[in-house]
C-alpha cells in the first residue's frame, strides 16, 4: 500500500466574499487520488467545522486539553496528542491510543478533535459500536452506503472504543466477519488516502483482528500511544 500522496487542502480562499465553497484544483498530478475532485476551501471547511462542533454532545465538547489532568505517567502521551492536534496532516495518518478503562483515552483523543475543530477544520467522532449499529440499521432504509462512505472519507475521524462492539464476542461467525470487514475497510481506505484517523481501544494487538492490528501497529502508517493508569486517580475513559 502506497502512502505517497498527502490529502490536498485549499488553505486560503481564492475568492474572499464571493466564495462558491468548492474548487477543482488544476495544479495537481493526475495520479493524485483527489485529481479532478471538488475540494472545499478554507471558509467552507470552517463552516463544516462549526456544524460538526455544534453536533458534538456537550460531554465530548468538554474533553479539551485544558481540562485534561497531566501527570508523569501520561505526559508523553499528551505531548504526542498535542503535536497531532496542531497539524494532523504533518506525520503518519494514524494515531492509536491504547489503555485499560478509566485511563483517559477518549478524553485525550477527543481533545485532539476539539482543537482541530477550533482551528476551523472539520473533524468527527464515531463510537465504534454505535457506528456498526448505524451500518446494520442502514440496510433497511438505504443509509448504509452514506454512513459507510462518511466514515471512510471524513477529513479527520476518531473511531472511539474499537473492540467494544458486541460482535467481537458473539458466536455468529458471519456477524464477526461482517464487523471485521467493515472496520478494516474503513481504516484501510483512510490510510490509502492518508486521512488523519484516531483510534482508541482497550484491546491489545493480539486481541484485535490481525488485519486491523497490522494497520494500527505498523510504524509506516502511524503511532501507538499506551496510556498508563495512576493508582487512586480517576479520569474520563
Amino acid at each position: 500500500m502506497s502512502l505517497s500522496f498527502k490529502p490536498l487542502r485549499i488553505k486560503v480562499c481564492p475568492q474572499p466574499g464571493h466564495c462558491p465553497g468548492l474548487y477543482i484544483p488544476t495544479n495537481i498530478p493526475q495520479e493524485h487520488p483527489q485529481y479532478g475532485q471538488s475540494l472545499p476551501c478554507a471558509c467552507e471547511r470552517r463552516r463544516q467545522a462549526e456544524i460538526a462542533q455544534h453536533a458534538l454532545p456537550l460531554e465530548l465538547r468538554r474533553m479539551t486539553f485544558e481540562a485534561y489532568q497531566v501527570n508523569d505517567q501520561n505526559r508523553k502521551a499528551v505531548e504526542a496528542a498535542r503535536r497531532c492536534a496542531a497539524d494532523p496532516w504533518a506525520g503518519t495518518p494514524l494515531l492509536t491510543v491504547v489503555g485499560s478503562n478509566q485511563t483517559g483515552k477518549t478524553h485525550l483523543a477527543a481533545a485532539i478533535i476539539n482543537q482541530v475543530l477550533c482551528q476551523g477544520e472539520p473533524a468527527y467522532i464515531r463510537n465504534v459500536p454505535d457506528l456498526l449499529d448505524d451500518l446494520r440499521a442502514g440496510f433497511d432504509d438505504a443509509r448504509f452506503w452514506k454512513t459507510f462512505d462518511q466514515a471512510k472519507t471524513a477529513p479527520v475521524l476518531l473511531l472511539d472504543d474499537l473492540g467494544a462492539q458486541s460482535d467481537s464476542g458473539s458466536g455468529d461467525p458471519y456477524a464477526v466477519t461482517w464487523t471485521q470487514d467493515k472496520l478494516y475497510r474503513i481504516i484501510n481506505t483512510r490510510l490509502v488516502h492518508q486521512l488523519p484517523t484516531l483510534v482508541t481501544t482497550n484491546c491489545t494487538r493480539k486481541m484485535l483482528p490481525p488485519r486491523i492490528a497490522a494497520r494500527l501497529w505498523n510504524p509506516r502508517y502511524g503511532v501507538v500511544i499506551a496510556m498508563a493508569a495512576v493508582a487512586g486517580e480517576k479520569v474520563a475513559a
